[in-house]
């Protein structure tokens, strides 16, 4: 079964994170990707741009596009994981080491619909 680990973060809390500290997340990052593919779980994942290159569509027809989110909240979506498990407890495992919570972040781990 499919499963997306959707990273949160607030983007403000990176605007102090010294360049060698940076470094050190983005390299945890790779080295949690790495070890998703040696693993065989891994199917895709990419990192986000910022929010305020986002656009929201909303009504009949996308008749209402505003910039950014439509909903404000205090944690941004800022890139994904889709990974391929046995079982929504292995998904879980591999969720928990996501380094997210390195900067102060969170992750939200969805099952994919089949149909």
């Amino acid at each position: 079964m499919r499963y997306m680990i959707l990273i949160y973060g607030k983007e403000s809390d990176w605007e102090d994170v010294s360049p060698e500290r940076a470094g050190e997340i983005m390299g945890a990052y790779n080295a949690y990707t790495e070890k998703l593919k040696a693993a065989g779980v891994f199917v895709s994942g990419d990192e986000l741009n910022v929010v305020a290159m986002a656009k929201s569509v909303r009504g009949i027809g996308g008749t209402q596009v505003v910039d950014g989110p439509f909903a404000e909240t205090k944690e941004q979506l800022g890139g994904y994981y889709l990974i391929e498990c046995a079982s929504g407890v292995d998904a879980l495992a591999w969720a928990k080491q996501a380094p997210t919570m390195m900067h102060g972040g969170g992750v939200e781990l969805r099952p994919i619909m089949v149909r």
